[in-house]
């Protein structure tokens, strides 16, 4: 058996668990420490750490299995194993001395990213002073190191560029109080007008475009790979796994469920099975569209081709795609399974609060997705700031 392989075993063996903590995560608004440790024993946040730092330097495939297993068991732990193992991958674009400063003792790092570009940084003797406060800081409670997208003169122009501070250096506000992924303690981060040194920061533009610093020194295709299609793809995993972990449940509750006043079976009713049925199909084709988006991504940067504008794009509308029949595979199931399944204990309905929530992030926007690919589509280039 592979490594990458390997992991996914261990945390599919591990989703049981998960979805056992999953109450006392919301609860906390915090994923518990176990947890942090579980995943970090799997060999989960090293996935994609290149191999001369310790990490496995495995691709996307393995990565993306990974998250979707664990947003099987629980959707925020779903969604940090995304933003943990992701960021790493991240910080391998940054210039080699700050990834030798975060993976100096461990081969990965637990690092929340903002990417809305809400704070300013002014130039200074070598590197920039950074001010300003973001939110959906996912992973800030276990955090060692940050990473904020902010705004920069250069030429009379404006950069948006990528920071990574210290956790020591930022200050966490706690305003983390949602009806749904309250697990991801997605908290907002604060720079009290930090320096930040040079090597520590990279322009959005490489990152979007694949010339990253870090595609200089670390060998492999992966580190050439653009920023938003690989953060849009693996993104929808742990959702896509949220909905297949519903399925499943749904299907255990059908086979004993006895409907009140009729007294009859739900396994016997067509409408039960009629949904079961059509969960499955849509999960299904969803995956199989999931599945092969990482495999042409991998494909593409492996064999030189590289990706242009309309690629880029589809991923995103793939993701979108993938967000949206999940959403609507948990809602309908939910549903269909009964007002006990909406008590507090329930599995059902934390998964339906969490799908909701996360499938509402501005990467997964069903009409801005379809817009965007239908405009490049039709020739008509996207709007300087879109994320794609």
């Amino acid at each position: 058996m592979e490594y990458g392989d390997e992991i996914v075993r261990r945390v599919r063996e591990l989703a049981p668990v998960l979805a056992e903590r999953a109450r006392a995560a919301e609860e906390a608004r915090r994923l518990p420490d176990e947890t942090i440790a579980d995943l970090a024993d799997a060999g989960l946040f090293g996935m994609l750490v290149p191999e001369r730092f310790g990490g496995a330097g495995l691709g996307l495939e393995p990565m993306v299995a990974a998250c979707r297993e664990i947003g099987t068991g629980c959707a925020s732990t779903g969604w940090l194993s995304v933003i943990y193992t992701l960021h790493n991958w991240i910080l391998a674009l940054f210039p080699e001395e700050a990834q030798r400063e975060v993976w100096k003792d461990r081969p990965y790092g637990l690092i929340p990213c903002t990417l809305a570009p809400t704070g300013t940084a002014e130039p200074a003797d070598g590197g920039h002073r950074v001010t300003g406060r973001w939110s959906w800081g996912s992973g800030v409670m276990h955090a060692d190191h940050v990473m904020v997208m902010a705004l920069v003169t250069v030429d009379g122009g404006i950069e948006p560029r990528l920071f990574l501070l210290p956790r020591a250096d930022v200050n966490v506000h706690d305003v983390w109080h949602t009806s749904g992924m309250r697990g991801t303690g997605s908290n907002d981060i604060e720079v009290p007008d930090v320096f930040v040194p040079a090597h520590r920061s990279v322009p959005l533009a490489d990152l979007t475009e694949g010339r990253s610093p870090g595609a200089e020194v670390n060998s492999g295709s992966l580190y050439r790979i653009p920023l938003v299609p690989v953060f849009a793809l693996t993104g929808a995993a742990p959702v896509l796994g949220v909905a297949e972990g519903v399925l499943a449940r749904f299907a255990d509750r059908m086979r004993t469920r006895v409907m009140a006043y009729s007294g009859a079976k739900q396994r016997d009713l067509m409408s039960g099975q009629i949904r079961l049925a059509r969960a499955t199909a849509e999960l299904a084709a969803a995956r199989l569209l999931l599945d092969e988006a990482i495999r042409d991504l991998s494909t593409a940067y492996e064999s030189g081709e590289g990706y242009g504008i309309r690629e880029r794009a589809k991923a995103r509308l793939v993701a979108a795609h993938v967000a949206g029949t999940a959403r609507a595979v948990v809602n309908e199931l939910c549903s269909a399974a009964g007002a006990s399944a909406q008590f507090s204990e329930s599995p059902f309905q934390r998964a339906q609060r969490d799908v909701n929530t996360i499938s509402s992030h501005v990467v997964f926007d069903p009409d801005a997705t379809y817009a965007l690919y239908g405009r490049i589509e039709m020739g008509i280039d996207p709007d300087p700031m879109t994320l794609v």
